[in-house]
């Protein structure tokens, strides 16, 4: 059983008609102004959300305490990390 050409089945398509004033309702729709909004319930959800990260950014701001500078060698030290900042050793 051979199978068709894809072709040969392009040429049994048939010209459907259009409904009337088809064209005008396309364009009609395109032209109209969107008014689509965003549930009240997500506006307060997102404002909500905002807040909270605008609040824990401003406690974490206020409390943060610089790093002495002998607790800092102790790290480095405790690690074993180099704490020269020459790139090359002789």
């Amino acid at each position: 059983m051979k199978e068709e050409d894809p072709i040969d089945l392009l040429k049994k398509v048939g010209k459907v008609d259009t409904p009337e004033f088809l064209f005008t309702r396309i364009q009609a729709k395109i032209n109209s102004p969107a008014q689509e909004q965003l549930p009240v319930s997500w506006k307060w959800a997102g404002s909500l959300a905002f807040g909270l990260l605008l609040a824990a950014n401003l406690f974490f701001a206020q409390n943060r305490r610089p790093m002495l500078p002998d607790t800092a060698e102790l790290l480095v030290s405790s690690m074993s990390l180099d704490h020269s900042n020459q790139l090359y050793h002789e």
